[in-house]
């Protein structure tokens, strides 16, 4: 009891420090308690459900509830509706939660509130609603994807994802264990592993660096780039940190020299504390501070919306606005134009976003810049990899069971 007790009164203060502007990844990077894990990302899961399970019994908008009671009576409809506990053991946790927070004022209203919303049955809903996300991102998923598609991505989105690593070393440590990790292969993904037992034996793999956690859909990134400039010559990626894809590249890859860039000094060090064997830069990737006209690859993996990875930062859908995705585009440009001019003949770009939104992807590509030709991707990536090809000749992995969604372009300079 003490330790449920203690869960929710951490997982009501860290959803509302969120609210304030935090953002969840960080705050639960090091969080040990899988029940603070579960109760804070899955309250920023299903929040447009919640408050719409919740608004029939409230005299005023959720929004203008103290946060203390607006994430308490969110934790307590996600626990019962998601987590099924039942009702009174749900209402009256938050009840003795509300008294501990200072807010013994709205016990009373909480203890009400939730006893309603919780006997109340869930009315057919549209797809956004059902799936708990913005309205107007259904629209513009739905007219992009196809109604189908953009369904099956919001639900994918609603689904924990697991971690999956691969081994930067030669030996897999599976291959030295004691038979306490119990590991699954991915689906597509070569050499990528998820333990199905032993999970924090796994953490503790990538803890001493022996294990990189990298989302699959991020890995592909890394194999199409080493894949398209066949792994040699010098390769740039232009906008680096954390590093997995440096990482990857360096170790599928034969390169006489591997430059990692970044434009925040603090993160480019810590990349090179955690990746060894690369030259790394601070700088910004509109203007990087390499030689034109001199490298063989240029990945660049640019600041986007993140549409695509929904799932892992969950609050994403709720600060996110349609005009974002317009000025993401518009940073893109010039960052794009400067990876090109770093290219020598026959030297390949790598674009990629970790956005699934065509302004920020095929709308960059559809007319190609004097002296460059397409690369087609179909030959750098596994056969069973979820992919669709876009309009500028790109492929876009949606949100899915096994990933994260991102959109992939690559271009070639003239020889």
């Amino acid at each position: 009891m003490a330790k449920s007790s203690g869960d929710r009164r951490r997982s009501a203060r860290l959803l509302i420090r969120i609210e304030d502007g935090a953002f969840a990844s960080r705050l639960l990077e090091r969080e040990a308690s899988p029940g603070v894990r579960v109760r804070v990302l899955g309250v920023l899961r299903w929040q447009r459900s919640l408050d719409h399970l919740l608004k029939p019994f409230l005299k005023r908008p959720i929004a203008r509830l103290d946060p203390e009671v607006r994430a308490i009576l969110r934790m307590g409809c996600f626990e019962v509706h998601q987590l099924g506990v039942p009702a009174p053991v749900a209402t009256d946790s938050m009840i003795r939660l509300t008294r501990r927070m200072g807010k013994s004022s709205a016990a009373g209203m909480v203890n009400a509130v939730l006893r309603r919303a919780a006997a109340a049955g869930e009315a057919a809903s549209p797809p956004d609603l059902r799936w708990s996300h913005p309205e107007w991102l259904w629209r513009r998923w739905s007219e992009s994807f196809g109604a189908g598609a953009a369904e099956a991505a919001m639900a994918a989105a609603q689904e924990p994802a697991p971690p999956w690593i691969w081994f930067d070393h030669d030996r897999p440590e599976r291959d030295r264990g004691d038979g306490t990790v119990v590991l699954d292969p991915h689906p597509w993904c070569p050499e990528t592993w998820t333990a199905t037992e032993g999970r924090p034996e796994m953490m503790g793999w990538v803890e001493r660096g022996r294990a990189i956690v990298q989302d699959p859909s991020s890995q592909m990134v890394a194999r199409i780039a080493v894949s398209a400039a066949q792994g040699r010559g010098r390769g740039a990626d232009l906008c680096a940190a954390p590093g997995g894809k440096t990482a990857l590249m360096r170790k599928l890859g034969r390169w006489d020299f591997l430059a990692a860039c970044d434009l925040s000094p603090a993160k480019a060090a810590r990349l090179g504390r955690r990746v060894g064997g690369v030259a790394v830069v601070a700088g910004d990737a509109g203007r990087p501070a390499l030689s034109p006209g001199t490298w063989e690859l240029a990945l660049l993996d640019a600041p986007c919306s993140g549409t695509g990875t929904l799932r892992r930062h969950p609050e994403l859908k709720w600060r996110l606005a349609p005009e974002a995705i317009t000025v993401a585009a518009e940073h893109q440009r010039p960052m794009i134009s400067a990876a090109l001019d770093l290219l020598a003949p026959g030297g390949v770009l790598v674009y990629a976003t970790c956005s699934i939104e065509p302004e920020e992807n095929e709308a960059h590509f559809v007319n190609l810049p004097t002296g460059f030709e397409r690369v087609s991707l179909g030959d750098h990536l596994p056969a069973a990899v979820p992919c669709t090809e876009t309009d500028a000749g790109g492929v876009r992995i949606l949100p899915h069971e096994h990933g994260d969604g991102f959109t992939v372009h690559a271009l070639r300079r003239r020889s």
